[in-house]
């Protein structure tokens, strides 16, 4: 096959194809409006759309993540002693993060659980700030839904 000019090089090297898909009207104005309002082209947003279902959506249904509510989880956090709060958290990262990471990148390391932790958070919609400064991780998540 021949390359016809840097840009069909580039997308080449890269693996990426273009596709095109049928999508009705009313849905696609919404997919303009919100990737107008990121300041974000439709092709980026919608990228970034099946990314996110490759990555967390379709793995996470399969091994038993499922949506909750905000306002519930709030209620059950605001009924839990700060005890029970501690034990319920140290009990689940024991548990089930090893197997989030290993779930979305098929790796037990501590940045692809970084990855992961990220990934999930984006698809939250949970407000974070994340830094990485000479190996040293910080992150900050506000979940907004209860006690600090």
């Amino acid at each position: 096959m021949m390359l016809k000019s840097k840009a069909d090089y580039k997308r080449k090297s890269e693996g990426t194809e273009s596709i095109t898909f049928r999508i009705g009207k009313s849905i696609l104005d919404e997919l303009r409006q919100d990737a107008d309002h990121k300041l974000k082209s439709v092709n980026t947003l919608v990228n970034q759309i099946i990314k996110s279902y490759i990555i967390w959506h379709k793995p996470a249904r399969k091994t038993g993540f499922g949506y909750f509510d905000n306002v519930l989880v709030s209620y059950i956090i605001n009924i839990l002693s700060d005890e029970q709060i501690i034990q319920v958290a140290e009990q689940y990262c024991k548990q089930r993060l090893k197997d989030i990471s290993f779930m979305l990148y098929s790796e037990n390391t501590f940045l692809s659980f970084m990855g992961g932790i990220l990934c999930w958070i984006e698809t939250s919609g949970f407000s974070y700030k994340y830094n990485n400064v000479d190996d040293a991780h910080t992150l900050i998540i506000k979940f907004d839904m209860g006690r600090n």
